[in-house]
């Protein structure tokens, strides 16, 4: 299985959120609408009043009373904390599981060993499937598709680790998956997008806002910078030259000595370094910038390239 690859590992925020108003009370809070069947999941956002993003997150409807919340970066305590901050009269509630959670995320001809490991059925498009207390939904690593796994029982998720290092699947790190995803600029809520920014400063309206569900934590801010048509600053991928001194973020320096942006981290892709830079619209258009005086740094698109 060249094409196959599979990486392992620890979800930072898994949870459930129960009750006989979970449906309308998760509603007001995600920016994605959930009005959906049962079975199907949603990918979005979850925002605070002046529309700056907290985390993001899938949500698995298993039912009108009861939802799965899955997130790489957001952290369990954190969101459940914010979504308790907010219940007021709802019958709702959050509740973790006893046990943790583990992930396998699955690109290439593995998904379909995977599936028939973990005793799914493949999920059509946005719907997820589940047994015994594991799930599989379609990720967001990047443009290459890519399955994950949700288990809740390590012995599962061993089992699942033991039979595909046996056919010699390629195993991936995280930096390795954070590749994947900056070749093609899916940056990730939680390392490359900060609790500072907005949706649409980083390319998440397409993918997670909605415009036409009706009211949510955020809602008005969303609404009201579409209609301006463009934000003011922009998050973008950046070809780094050589090694930096100290530790980020940086600032960048437009070729007129103008402040442009911050170069907030850089990750070695084998000879390559790549950036993630929060510029300005207004020079975004501008292809080389200043890094702290050190060197000189040039705004690229999607890259290519095998991963280690």
């Amino acid at each position: 299985m060249e094409t196959s690859r599979v990486h392992f590992y620890l979800p930072k925020g898994v949870f459930f959120v129960e009750g006989e108003d979970a449906a309308s009370f998760l509603q007001g809070q995600f920016s994605q609408d959930i009005r959906t069947a049962d079975g199907f999941r949603a990918y979005g956002l979850w925002l605070n009043r002046k529309g700056k993003i907290l985390a993001d997150s899938f949500i698995l409807r298993i039912s009108e009373s009861r939802f799965l919340v899955v997130s790489y970066f957001g952290e369990t305590e954190v969101l459940r904390d914010n979504l308790e901050s907010r219940i007021i009269m709802d019958e709702v509630g959050t509740r973790s599981a006893e046990s943790g959670w583990f992930g396998v995320s699955v690109w290439g001809e593995a998904i379909e060993r995977v599936l028939e490991l973990a005793k799914l059925k493949r999920p059509n498009g946005d719907e997820f499937s589940s047994c015994d207390g594991v799930f599989a939904f379609w990720g967001r690593r990047g443009e290459e598709t890519n399955l994950e796994i949700l288990f809740g029982n390590e012995t599962d998720r061993k089992s699942m680790e033991i039979s595909l290092s046996e056919i010699g699947i390629q195993l991936l790190g995280h930096k390795s998956v954070r590749i994947l995803a900056l070749r093609e600029k899916c940056f990730q809520v939680g390392i490359d997008v900060q609790d500072s920014d907005l949706p649409q400063e980083v390319g998440l309206t397409a993918v997670a806002v909605s415009y036409t569900k009706g009211c949510y934590i955020g809602q008005e801010v969303m609404v009201r910078l579409k209609s301006m048509g463009s934000s003011r600053r922009t998050l973008e991928c950046v070809s780094v030259p050589k090694k930096l001194e100290g530790s980020g973020p940086w600032e960048l320096r437009g070729t007129d000595g103008s402040r442009a942006g911050e170069l907030r981290s850089v990750v070695c892709d084998g000879a390559k370094i790549i950036g993630v830079a929060m510029l300005k619209r207004t020079v975004s258009e501008e292809k080389t910038f200043e890094v702290a005086g050190q060197s000189e740094v040039t705004l690229c698109q999607a890259m290519q390239g095998t991963v280690d």
